[in-house]
């Protein structure tokens, strides 16, 4: 049986998964063949030993992409917040980026402050069996064919350093702009979002990231402005300094 861990050990953002899990249920075999989509299932544990975590996964065999996600949990509150941060991370990832998520990535979810843990380490076994779960589900993915054009990042995104990564200019171009979709994606996309906008790397000239703006950024005079310069200084910061970022102007309108 699981223990009971102290609810004061939980970081308040992890606390508020708990509380409101976004992506807690399941899929039927039915709703995947009306999306014409593969249901895929991983899992880990068991209701007799007092905990199972379930992923619902519907992907599309066309490309790999998992295009959307829930889980369901039997035992403690942690299982429930690490059920709902991999679900959110896995979506519109192909199955190959979803296998190189790691434990500690979930918990930098989470995290209320950067060098605090949100999970405290006597729940270490339950990212183990979010991990462990993930594997399952990837497995039975391995004949779909990967998006053409998709490229494994060079290293982890979890493991991208405050301050730039080491020996960026060595990667080759495909790896690059891998690296820099990632970072738009995971640290950018989901903000601009909140105001039904998009930004998408169209490309990578030398140190000059050339940006395509959707939605509501097309029409918002902040593309040019704050919010170019928010992006550029995350790309800065995240992987490498003399990185500039240059929008589509023929797209925007006024």
């Amino acid at each position: 049986m699981y223990e009971a861990y102290p609810w004061q050990l939980f970081s308040k953002k992890l606390k508020q998964k708990i509380d409101n899990p976004r992506y807690r249920g399941f899929f039927l075999s039915r709703e995947a063949q009306e999306k014409n989509l593969r249901l895929v299932t991983g899992s880990d544990g068991s209701i007799k030993d007092g905990q199972l975590i379930t992923l619902y996964w519907l992907v599309d065999e066309s490309d790999g992409v998992i295009s959307d996600a829930k889980f369901q949990v039997f035992g403690p509150s942690a299982l429930i917040g690490a059920g709902d941060i991999i679900s959110s991370l896995v979506i519109h990832k192909n199955y190959d980026q979803a296998s190189r998520i790691s434990a500690d990535l979930i918990d930098k979810e989470v995290r209320d402050q950067k060098q605090k843990k949100a999970f405290p380490s006597s729940s270490d076994e339950y990212l183990n069996m979010i991990i462990s779960a993930v594997d399952d589900a990837v497995h039975q993915c391995l004949d779909i064919p990967f998006a053409r054009e998709y490229v494994a990042t060079p290293i982890s995104f979890g493991d991208i350093p405050e301050g730039g990564v080491e020996n960026f200019e060595a990667f080759e171009k495909d790896q690059k702009l891998a690296l820099i979709r990632e970072v738009v994606e995971k640290e950018i996309q989901p903000y601009i979002e909140l105001d039904a906008g998009g930004v998408k790397v169209t490309d990578l000239i030398g140190n000059e990231v050339m940006i395509a703006y959707e939605g509501n950024c097309t029409s918002c005079h902040a593309s040019t402005g704050s919010t170019l310069s928010a992006i550029q200084g995350i790309l800065q910061k995240r992987i490498f300094s003399d990185l500039t970022v240059t929008p589509n102007l023929d797209q925007l309108t006024t």
